[in-house]
This record gives C-alpha cells, structure tokens and sequence, in this order.
C-alpha cells in the first residue's frame, strides 16, 4: 500500500506570530519575493515591512489580482530568477497561496505561507490550485513539498471580515461529507484517519457556529476554529493513499467554474450549495447542515451561482455525470443526470427558503 503524506516542516500559530515571521526564515536568506492581494498587503504591511528591514532583508512585491494562472506563476518566476530572490513568502488567502507555493516549486525556493484568511486550508496543502483566466478550473499544480514554515497570525485572521471564516467552517464541514462514504464498509486505517481529522473539525465547527455569528467567541475559541479549518482539515486532506476522496461536491465546484464565472462568490459559499446536493443525492439527512448554515446566518444571491436557466444546469448535470459516475457509483448507485438535475433544483429552493430566509452574515 503507498502511502503519501504532505505536511508543512514546521506550524507557527499565535497571535500576533507576525510581527516575528524574520525568526523563521533562514539566517542566509536576505532577497525576497512577497507575494500579496492587495487587501492582504494593507492589513499586514505595517508589520510585515519592519519584520524584514530589522534583519536587513530586501523584498520584492508581486500581486495576485486574478487567478491564479500558470502565467502569473511563470511570470513571478521568472521574478525570481532575474532577481536572484532566495525566498518565497505567500500573504493572503488562497488564491495567493497557491500563487507562492507553485513559485516556489519551480524556482527551488524556500517558503513561507501566512494566510490572513481562514476561508481555505490553501495555505497548509502542497497542492496549488489553478484555474483559467476566466475562472474556469484548470486542475492541481502538484508541487514537489509542502511550505517550509506555516505561519498563522491568529490576530490577522480575527481581524478579517466574518465572511471569510464562515466560508472556511462551510468548507471544512464539507470534508467530512466528502470523505464519509469512503469509509463505509472499509477497515482502511488511513481512510479512517482522514475521515475522522475532517469530522472532528465538523463537530467543533458546529458547536461553535451560533456563537461565532453572534461575535461571542472567546479568542481561545477563534484560535481553534482556524486551527480546525486550516490544520486539521489540512491533515485530513495532506494524507492520501495515492487518490483523493472529494466525493460529490468539489468535483460538481469544479466543473460549475467551468460554466460560469464567479467572481463575487468565495469557493466555500459554492461548496455549500454542492455539499447540500451531495447530501440529497446520497439520500443522507440534511437537517443538521442545514442547522449549521442558519447558525452561521449565511447567505448569498442565488442567482449568482449562475444556475437559472435549464440549459446550464443540464449541461453542469452532464458533464458530472460524464466525468465523475464511475468515482461516486459506489455510493450513489442509480446516478443520472435526471437525478443530478433534480438535485441541484432542490438544493437551490432549500437554501432559498429554509436558509437564506432566515437572513444573511
């Protein structure tokens, strides 16, 4: 059996671990390439430009503005070589992240990623995800390492708009969907470990939820709800045995970013429309998921998951029934495409009037 894991050399995670991100590069590096968002940059840049100058290190500021492409990526690459850059540090959220982490890769750089958001555990994978200019999912970056330092400013992370955890508690939740029927009927020990890394974050999401949508978390509270989305769930989804187990619901993401563009919508607010469409497929109960979204007061506009006419939500039920029947048949065993199409309708109506009208974050 091949087993591989891929797991950041070393986690710093406290408040405020930001302003000594200099500590956890090495002594030899002194030429640095920064990659940012422009509104990550503004939260961190008056401690981030200190951090470094105190050690007398140089850097050099690339922004991430659109997806991340394979041409953005070869093109801060080529930054680094011209340059003679000795590091990589990715600053932001995912998108930035993978950014970094596929520069990184090809110019043999040491890394350090520091999300400022938790809407995505991007920061702890190895994998850098990749889409097309328009948006449209391109497939996975497969890096050769993880990050070299993991850096989690729990302070950062508070500060940030609310949108962005609650999209990272959705989709962190979504992995114990995902993984769940994996393990039915099977006494793998690694299909074991994945799935229960991911249910452990679920069950301390849940707990957590109405209190977090009040604004009542205690900061230990906090720490461990980006803890759970970002690390935990990182574990879970770092550790395979050559494959992955996404079920339903990041495949249906996927081919969905294919069809439309989505630019006012965070990945994990998709992931709560295919997650709840997974659930009706299996046939499985919704109603704690759907407690949890209440909790959480999420919303969004339905519409622009771009799902209102028929012929879209036919093609999308297509190309998944086209592409994914044989990876999900053993689990949902009458898969068609009348069902993937009755399913995404469902999901829509029940978030429209079993969630959304409870009011939105």
């Amino acid at each position: 059996m091949k087993i591989i894991s891929g797991f950041p050399k070393k986690i710093v995670e406290y408040a405020h671990a930001l302003e000594h991100l200099a500590d956890h590069l090495p002594n030899d590096v002194k030429r640095v390439l920064l990659v940012t968002g422009e509104k990550s940059w503004q939260a961190t840049k008056e401690i981030i430009q200190p951090a470094l100058s105190r050690e007398e290190r140089i850097f050099e500021r690339v922004v991430v503005a659109v997806y991340p492409t394979q041409k953005l990526i070869d093109a801060f690459s080529s930054v680094v070589r011209e340059q003679q850059l000795e590091a990589v540090i990715g600053v932001g959220g995912g998108r930035v992240c993978d950014v970094a982490k596929a520069v990184a890769n090809e110019t043999s750089s040491f890394l350090m990623a520091i999300p400022t958001i938790a809407a995505t555990n991007a920061a702890f994978r190895k994998n850098s995800i990749l889409y097309e200019e328009n948006g449209a999912y391109a497939g996975g970056n497969q890096n050769a390492s993880t990050a070299d330092v993991l850096l989690i400013d729990t302070a950062i992370i508070g500060a940030a708009p609310r949108r962005y955890l609650i999209a990272g508690m959705i989709d962190s939740v979504s992995r114990s969907v995902d993984t769940r029927p994996y393990t039915i009927d099977s006494d793998n020990f690694v299909l074991s470990f994945i799935h229960q890394n991911a249910q452990l974050a679920t069950d301390y999401l849940l707990k957590i939820s109405e209190r977090y949508a009040e604004g009542e978390l205690s900061e230990a509270e906090l720490a461990q709800a980006v803890d759970a989305i970002i690390t935990v769930v990182g574990v879970a989804g770092a550790k395979s045995k050559g494959r992955m187990y996404r079920g339903v619901t990041h495949p249906l993401h996927n081919e969905l970013t294919k069809l439309v563009h989505h630019p006012d919508i965070l990945h994990g607010e998709i992931i709560a429309f295919t997650t709840l469409v997974q659930l009706l497929l299996e046939g499985s109960d919704y109603e704690w998921y759907l407690r949890f979204l209440r909790n959480l007061k999420f919303h969004f506009d339905i519409d622009t998951l771009g799902l209102a006419d028929e012929e879209t939500i036919q093609i999308l039920a297509h190309h998944f029934v086209a592409h994914f029947t044989e990876e999900v048949a053993f689990f949902i065993t009458d898969l068609s495409e009348e069902r993937v199409v009755a399913a995404i309708k469902e999901a829509k109506q029940i978030l429209v009037t079993e969630v959304f009208s409870d009011g939105g974050n």
